[in-house]
């Protein structure tokens, strides 16, 4: 975690002192619908891949810094606790992701277009996941890259990479969908 604000702080220092600038970017709203699978245990010897679906809501701060909040879902198989037995039964519980997200955008740097329908970013997340009624809290973070192309002025597709700790492991996860901005 310690490299990332070694790396970021340079990055914000330079978009901060950089001469002013209209952007792209700049006070535009961006939400994003993504998929992706997260990997889970079941009775701690099998990995299960679990569908995610997620809604990121964005906001452009800064000529190419937007911040926002996403919240998702997954109906996860795993081992829990028997309520009433002790003993190990499998489920398929609910479970809920929230956070916040950071994207540093790349392009604003070099092109000044009002309109550019293509994107790339560096992306940071920071959150949790909630399992079956607070049967488990676990925090989540990850840092990437992303890609997104319009195919209409304001509405389009996107594709991140990222690595970070999901769930129970650290692992790498690609994610992807529709977004719109406006």
């Amino acid at each position: 975690m310690k490299r990332f604000f070694f790396i970021l702080f340079p990055i914000l220092l330079f978009t901060l002192s950089a001469p002013a600038q209209d952007s792209y970017l700049k006070k535009r709203w961006n939400i994003k619908l993504g998929y992706s699978t997260y990997t889970s245990m079941f009775l701690n010897i099998k990995p299960v891949n679990n569908n995610n679906y997620r809604l990121e809501l964005n906001y452009g701060v800064l000529n190419n810094i937007e911040t926002g909040v996403y919240a998702g879902y997954s109906k996860m198989l795993v081992s829990i606790p028997g309520r009433t037995t002790g003993l190990i039964e499998s489920s398929s519980p609910v479970t809920f992701f929230y956070g916040v997200n950071f994207n540093y955008h790349l392009l604003p740097l070099v092109i000044k277009e009002d309109n550019f329908r293509f994107d790339l970013y560096l992306t940071g997340k920071a959150g949790g996941m909630n399992i079956e009624h607070n049967y488990l809290n676990q925090f989540e973070y990850s840092l990437g890259g992303g890609a997104a192309l319009y195919l209409f002025k304001h509405f389009g597709g996107f594709v991140e990479y990222t690595y970070g700790k999901y769930y129970y492991k650290d692992q790498t996860k690609l994610r992807y969908g529709l977004s719109v901005k406006f």
